[in-house]
C-alpha cells in the first residue's frame, strides 16, 4: 500500500478598502508512490488563498423583507426575501477585470424604494440600474468624463441615495459634492456651506462618506469620515460625533474608526452613524440597538477582532433594528432586523450558490463604454478553466524530490526543481499550453525570483498581463507569512503600506520546492477524494475553497493597472521541520499605472525576459 503524505492548504483574503478574511482551511492526504515517504512519516503542505473583492454596501430589501449587499466588481448577494434582480456581470461586464471591466470600483447601492429593483453606482459616477429601479443618468450625463479625461470629477463618488419616490437618486462625491437625477431634487452641498471640497481655504476636516435622505425626499444628509454631518433640505440636525463629544478622527477623544455609513429611521426623526471597527453613534429619534463590540468582538484588533472592517449599515423598516455588513460580506444583526444570512455562509462565494446570487455585470443605458483591454494574446481554449479533476504529476516530482532529499539534498534543490517543472509542463499540456519558456538562468535564481517567474508563466501563456515585478514590500510581507508557516498577514492596514489597489492575493504552500508548490495550486488545487485532497480549502467536491489557490495565480488585472507581487521561500529545517519542504507565500495585487515605477522591486518581468523568459505577447 502506498504511504501517504499529509499535505494542508488553508485561505486568507484580503481585499481593498481592507479586509483580512482568514479561515478557509481543511486537512487532507495526497496519495505518494514514493515508498521512502514513510521514512519521513506524514509530512504537511500547506497553501493559503487571498482572493476578490470586498463587500461596499448592504442595503434593506425593497419589499421590506431581507437584504442585499453588493461588491467592488458588482457582484450582488440577496438574503431573506430580497430578491435578485441582476448585477453588472448579468450585464455583459466582467467585474474589475476581463475583456469588459467596470471602469471604476462598484461604492454604493439603493434598493428602489417599494418596488424590485436597485441601483449600484461606481467611483467613476456610473449607475447601473436592476429589476424596477428606472435609470435617470449618471455623471456622464453631465458632461464630466468621470475619474480622468477632459471634464473629470472633483473627487470620486463614494455613495449613493434613493429618492423616496423612486423617480430618481442622488450620488455623492468624496469633497461634498452632489449629483441629482430623475425627481430626486437638489438642496446643496458641502460647497453650500462654503467649504471648499478636499482642499482650498476651507477644506472639509475629513472626507465625505456617504449620503442618507429624507423620508419625503426634501433633502438630505451628508456624512463625513469624522463624524461631522451636514444637513440639506427638510433634513434637521440631530448632532454629529462631535455633539457626543468625540474629537473627530484625532485630538483627546477620537471616534472608534473611521465613519464610514450612516441611515436615517423611517420616520427621518434621527439616524445611526457607523464605523469601521463596529461602534454605532445614535442621533434624534434613531435608537441604540447594539454594535459589534455588543456581540463580543474588540474591533479590528485586541483578543476578539472583526474578521473585516464594517462598511456600510441599513435600517430595517421597523426602525428599531439595523444589520451592519463587513467587507468580507458578514452581517450583524441588532434589534428587531432578523439575520437571514451573510457571503461567509455561502457555499460558493461569488458564485450561485444561493438565491440566484450570480457573479455578474451589467452596465446601465447611458453609461461610458467600459474600459477594454485589448493588449492581451487570446489563450488557447480552456486554458483559463479549472481542470475537471486534479491532474496528477507527471513525472512524479514527490518521488524525485524525497528521492534527493534523501540524497542530502534539501528542498528546492535543482535535480527536484526539474522535475517539479516537468510536471507543471505536463499539466500545461494537458490545457493545451505549451511549455515554459524560462530565463536561461532560472535554477540559479532566488527561490522568490523562480515563484514569480512561474506565476508569470502560467499568467502569459494564458494571455493574463504579466507581473510587473516582486515589490520589496511585499516580498517582506510574504516573509511575515513563509516563516510563521501561514497566511501573510493581510489587513486593511495593509493598503497603507504601499500604492496597492483593488484587491490582494495571497498563496503559501509548504512543499518540496517552488514548481511543487505552483504546480499544487494549479493542478493539484482540487477535490481527490476523502483522505487524498492536497487542497485543505477544498473539503467537497463543491466546496468554495477548490481551486481558489489557481484563481489567486490567474488572477486578471483592472484598466489603468498593473499587477505587481512579492514572494518568500524559507526551509522548514529553518523553522524546526524536515528540510525537505520550503514554506512558500506569494502575494498579488495592483497598482495604478500611474504610480507602478514609485514601487521598489527586486526582480521584475523584464529581466526575466531579457534572461529568456518568452513574454508571450
Amino acid at each position: 500500500m502506498a504511504p501517504k503524505m499529509a499535505v494542508r492548504m488553508l485561505g486568507t483574503l484580503a481585499l481593498s478598502g481592507g479586509l483580512s478574511l482568514i479561515g478557509i482551511g481543511a486537512t487532507g492526504t495526497m496519495t505518494s508512490t514514493a515508498t521512502s515517504v514513510a521514512l519521513h512519516a506524514r509530512r504537511t503542505v500547506k497553501t493559503r488563498v487571498t482572493a476578490a473583492w470586498p463587500i461596499t454596501a448592504i442595503a434593506a430589501g425593497s419589499n421590506g423583507k431581507g437584504y442585499l449587499v453588493a461588491a467592488e466588481d458588482g457582484g450582488i448577494f440577496n438574503f431573506g426575501g430580497a430578491a435578485f434582480e441582476g448585477n453588472t456581470y448579468t450585464d455583459g461586464l466582467t467585474g474589475l477585470s476581463g475583456a469588459h471591466p467596470l471602469n471604476a470600483p462598484i461604492v454604493g447601492m439603493a434598493a428602489e424604494p417599494g418596488g424590485t429593483g436597485y441601483w449600484l453606482v461606481a467611483k467613476d459616477g456610473g449607475v447601473f440600474n436592476f429589476g424596477g429601479a428606472k435609470f435617470a443618468g449618471s455623471t456622464y450625463s453631465y458632461g464630466i468624463t468621470g475619474l480622468s479625461g477632459a471634464h473629470p470629477l472633483n473627487a470620486p463618488i463614494v455613495g449613493m441615495a434613493a429618492e423616496p419616490g423612486g423617480a430618481g437618486y442622488w450620488l455623492v462625491a468624496k469633497d461634498g459634492g452632489v449629483f441629482n437625477f430623475g425627481g430626486a431634487k437638489f438642496a446643496g452641498s458641502t460647497y453650500s456651506y462654503g467649504i471648499t471640497g478636499l482642499s482650498g481655504a476651507h477644506p472639509l476636516n475629513a472626507p465625505i462618506v456617504g449620503i442618507i435622505p429624507t423620508p419625503n425626499g426634501g433633502g438630505y444628509w451628508l456624512i463625513a469620515a469624522d463624524g461631522g454631518v451636514f444637513d440639506f433640505g427638510n433634513a434637521k440636525f440631530f448632532g454629529s460625533t462631535y455633539s457626543q463629544g468625540y474629537t473627530g478622527l484625532g485630538g483627546s477623544h477620537p471616534i472608534n474608526g473611521r465613519i464610514v455609513g450612516g441611515v436615517a429611521t423611517p420616520s427621518g426623526n434621527g439616524y445611526w452613524l457607523v464605523s469601521s471597527t463596529g461602534a454605532v453613534y445614535n442621533f434624534g429619534g434613531a435608537a441604540n440597538e447594539g454594535d459589534t463590540a455588543s456581540k463580543g468582538y474588540t474591533g479590528l484588533g485586541g483578543s476578539h477582532p472583526l474578521p473585516a472592517p464594517i462598511v456600510s449599515i441599513a435600517a430595517d423598516s421597523a426602525g428599531t433594528g439595523y444589520w451592519l455588513a463587513g467587507s468580507d460580506g458578514s452581517v450583524y444583526n441588532f434589534g428587531s432586523a432578523p439575520y437571514s444570512g451573510d457571503v461567509p455562509s455561502l457555499p460558493t462565494p461569488g458564485g450561485s450558490g444561493q438565491n440566484n446570487n450570480t457573479v455578474t455585470n451589467t452596465q446601465a443605458p447611458n453609461v461610458s463604454s467600459p474600459n477594454v483591454n485589448t493588449s492581451q494574446q487570446s489563450p488557447p481554449p480552456g486554458s483559463l478553466l479549472n481542470p475537471t479533476t486534479n491532474i496528477a504529476p507527471n513525472p512524479n516530482y514527490y518521488s524525485s524530490c524525497t528521492s534527493a532529499v534523501d540524497g542530502g539534498q534539501s528542498a528546492n534543490s535543482v535535480a527536484c526543481e526539474q522535475s517539479a517543472v516537468a510536471a507543471l509542463n505536463s499539466g500545461r499540456a494537458d490545457q493545451g499550453l505549451p511549455a515554459m519558456s524560462l530565463p536561461n538562468n532560472f535554477y540559479q535564481l532566488p527561490a522568490i525570483d523562480q515563484l514569480f517567474v512561474l506565476v508569470n508563466e502560467e499568467r502569459v501563456s494564458r494571455g493574463l498581463v504579466p507581473v510587473y515585478g516582486l515589490a520589496n514590500s511585499l516580498n517582506a510581507l510574504a516573509a511575515q507569512g513563509s516563516s510563521a508557516n501561514t497566511d501573510p498577514p493581510i489587513s486593511q492596514s495593509t493598503f497603507s503600506t504601499g500604492p496597492w489597489a483593488l484587491g490582494l492575493y495571497a498563496n503559501w504552500a509548504e512543499d518540496f520546492s517552488t514548481a511543487g508548490s505552483m504546480y499544487d495550486w494549479m493542478y493539484n488545487d482540487g477535490w481527490g477524494g476523502a483522505g487524498n485532497t492536497s487542497n485543505l480549502a477544498c473539503t467537497s467536491p463543491t466546496s468554495s475553497g477548490c481551486w481558489g489557490h489557481r484563481a489567486n495565480v490567474l488572477v486578471g488585472n483592472s484598466s489603468g493597472y498593473t499587477p505587481v507581487m512579492g514572494a518568500a521561500s524559507i526551509n522548514e529545517s529553518s523553522l524546526g521541520g524536515w528540510r525537505g519542504f520550503e514554506s512558500d507565500a506569494t502575494v498579488l495585487t495592483e497598482v495604478a499605472n500611474s504610480e507602478l515605477h514609485s514601487v521598489s522591486y527586486s526582480y521584475t518581468w523584464a529581466q526575466a525576459v531579457a534572461a529568456g523568459a518568452d513574454p508571450q505577447t
